[in-house]
């Protein structure tokens, strides 16, 4: 099993905490508000690197439904205890029918990803021809880069594993 994952299994029971606090409450609400104003109002969607759930608890909506995908059984298992929709995987291998999906976001997912490319190359394939693809991502060039490149030479046992990547880093990503 990849080291990362390994990491995201081992914070499992106490990954959510951090948005109880005032500062995380903050980005979590920030965050949300942004995918809410970027993803469709209804139809099928995934979130690549969904980790607990807590995105996709919050997204999901009558007419909007959101799949959980993510490799950490531990951080799937908290996912499915929110009653989600919950697929253990990756995107470079997605277990999801060829496009069948309306949207698809990920939230500081690009960072863990081995082969960003390979994973968006088959994120697409699971697209409808109108569906859209929202990615946020910690810009290295910002101080939330500075921060989490920090906390990661600090030791933490899951932003040591990031690439935080630039604006134009995503760009040529996706190209």
């Amino acid at each position: 099993m990849h080291e990362t994952v390994k990491a995201f299994d081992r914070v499992a029971g106490y990954y959510d905490d951090w948005y109880s606090h005032p500062q995380g409450r903050q980005v979590f609400e920030a965050e949300l508000n942004a995918l809410e104003s970027l993803i469709p109002c209804y139809g099928i969607g995934l979130e690549v690197g969904a980790g607990t759930g807590a995105f996709a608890e919050s997204l999901t909506a009558e007419d909007r439904t959101v799949i959980c995908l993510d490799p950490s059984g531990a951080m799937l298992a908290k996912a499915r205890e929110r009653k989600l929709p919950a697929i253990m995987g990756v995107g470079e291998h997605m277990p999801i029918t060829e496009a069948s999906l309306d949207f698809c976001y990920m939230v500081t997912t690009l960072e863990f990803l081995e082969d960003p490319v390979a994973d968006l190359k088959e994120i697409k394939e699971t697209m409808g021809r109108a569906a859209s693809l929202t990615i946020l991502f910690i810009n290295a060039d910002s101080p939330w880069g500075s921060l989490y490149r920090q906390i990661g030479a600090d030791g933490d046992p899951v932003f040591r594993h990031a690439r935080l990547y630039s604006h134009g880093d995503v760009q040529d990503i996706l190209a």
